[in-house]
């Protein structure tokens, strides 16, 4: 065994043994196991907890990967289509780090393993985003392994379900305003009301102009009836947002 694989090995089994204890006072805690009910809305990232009396959690979350039965594999969320990224960015901070320390377990998408496997992902996982919580269900031949990252009011839930918009690419995704003149295939300035940052889950609503808009806006000495009229805000989601920011900045 070479160096590097020991030294994964350690963390690995060092991550194993600080989620086995954070599990313990999530489950205290939060006693997920009475509920009868429960689902995950990929739309917002929300685990929702239900039971017969009326009972509700609510957890924001990132969904790890899933290990197949049939082929003794690990698949890594950031390695499948089919999953949102809104669910999955933040797994870019682990593939960075495996990168970095050449761990080729969190920068492969495919690994062969087992359920321990799935745990040991999810344990490093839950340790590099600070998780509260860990979560695995059963579909199938698939396990499906998540972190929670933090508690959600009901209140803060349903306003979370009101800024999703269908996108004809990215299918459902956080709502975002930009000008209309802001898109993917022409560099025309990216100004924006806040550092927006896909890994973090903003408080305000994404919102990015271009520097024609920013003229005006200047000209006018804000956001007036004039200024609104040229940018003339249309609705797009998270993901065009990003990708929108990325070509602005690539140039």
């Amino acid at each position: 065994m070479n160096v590097s694989q020991l030294n994964f090995d350690d963390y690995q089994d060092k991550c194993l043994n600080d989620i086995s204890s954070l599990q313990d006072e999530f489950m205290k805690l939060y006693d997920i196991e009475c509920y009868e009910e429960w689902f995950y809305d990929q739309d917002i990232g929300v685990f929702n907890f239900k039971s017969d009396d009326g009972r509700k959690l609510y957890f924001k979350y990132v969904e790890t990967g899933s290990f197949s039965t049939n082929t003794n594999t690990w698949n890594w969320s950031w390695n499948n289509d089919s999953i949102p990224n809104n669910v999955k960015v933040p797994l870019k901070k682990v593939k960075a780090f495996g990168e970095e320390n050449k761990f080729g377990q969190l920068t492969q998408g495919l690994i062969d393993g087992d359920e321990y496997t799935g745990w040991a992902m999810t344990a490093i996982t839950a340790t590099l985003l600070n998780a509260i919580g860990v979560y695995r269900i059963p579909q199938e031949h698939l396990f499906i392994y998540f972190i929670f990252t933090n508690e959600l009011s009901e209140e803060t839930y349903n306003s979370l379900k009101e800024k999703v918009v269908l996108c004809d690419s990215h299918g459902s995704g956080r709502l975002a305003f930009v000008c209309q003149h802001l898109n993917k295939n022409e560099y025309s300035g990216f100004h924006e009301a806040f550092e927006s940052d896909p890994l973090i889950e903003p408080e305000d609503d994404y919102q990015a102009w271009c520097t024609e808009c920013e003229n005006i806006r200047l000209q006018e000495g804000e956001w007036n009836d004039v200024s609104m009229e040229f940018a003339k805000i249309k609705v797009i989601c998270n993901q065009c947002y990003f990708e929108i920011k990325k070509r602005n900045q690539g140039v």
